[in-house]
């Protein structure tokens, strides 16, 4: 399944190093499996120019979330998984720590030791899944895929408990459109006046929709507009 997702995605290094013994090896195993289905497969593989990937942090390199994605796709038991970790009653507090635990993977002979085909090998194992990335999971595909089943299972009380737990999921990290959009609408604020993760995504999406179709001293943004009329009206006062 490695093989394959790499493959599709365009992300298998297409020479070997011959720096590195034991990478090269797993790069050789990956490619032997390949390339049998790599016909087959052809009007699917990405083309590599889409990736860019300069600035990105290694434990978040793409190659290593593909080797977890392989790992969930064998995986015949996550979705009932997740289904339970919905169903049980988890404090705020314990959020993330328990989702981690419901999408942690076993250890992988490769990739818990290596963040990228090219990178050296690591003093100390470390997991695919790690307590940062669970939240963009969670706000971003996790809490929302379990909430429109509750919406489509006309399943009110459970919609109403993962409406809580978005709103109480803990902040991400900080990175640079937050920091952008704190500067830009919030008057330089510190990474403190997000309480949590949704406020983050609520101003991760302002940004894409009004500060990415702006120039840097904000010409013709339509926000102030549209928050000064949704400020004027009943109710939405300045208190």
């Amino acid at each position: 399944m490695q093989a394959r997702l790499f493959g599709i995605s365009g992300l298998l290094p297409v020479e070997l190093s011959r720096a590195q013994d034991g990478t090269d090896q797993y790069v050789r195993r990956v490619w032997d499996q390949w390339w049998r289905e790599r016909d087959e497969f052809s009007d699917c593989i990405l083309p590599r120019a889409l990736w860019h990937l300069h600035g990105s942090r290694p434990a978040n390199h793409p190659q290593r979330r593909v080797a977890l994605a392989s790992r969930w796709s064998l995986d015949d038991d996550l979705a009932s998984e997740l289904e339970q970790w919905c169903a049980r009653d988890v404090p705020d507090s314990a959020l993330a720590a328990s989702l981690l635990e419901a999408l942690q993977v076993e250890p992988d002979d490769f990739w818990s030791w290596h963040c990228t085909f090219r990178s050296p090998r690591l003093k100390k194992s470390q997991p695919l899944l790690g307590a940062t990335r669970v939240t963009d999971l969670a706000v971003n595909v996790v809490l929302p895929w379990l909430w429109i089943r509750a919406v489509e299972g006309k399943n009110a009380a459970m919609q109403h408990d993962l409406e809580h737990r978005y709103f109480a999921w803990p902040p991400a990290e900080d990175n640079a459109v937050l920091r952008l959009a704190r500067q830009r609408l919030l008057g330089g604020a510190s990474r403190r006046a997000l309480p949590g993760a949704a406020a983050q995504q609520g101003l991760i999406q302002i940004v894409r929709d009004f500060c990415d179709h702006s120039n840097a001293i904000c010409d013709h943004c339509k926000l102030p507009e549209l928050v000064r009329d949704w400020t004027a009206q009943p109710g939405h006062g300045h208190s």
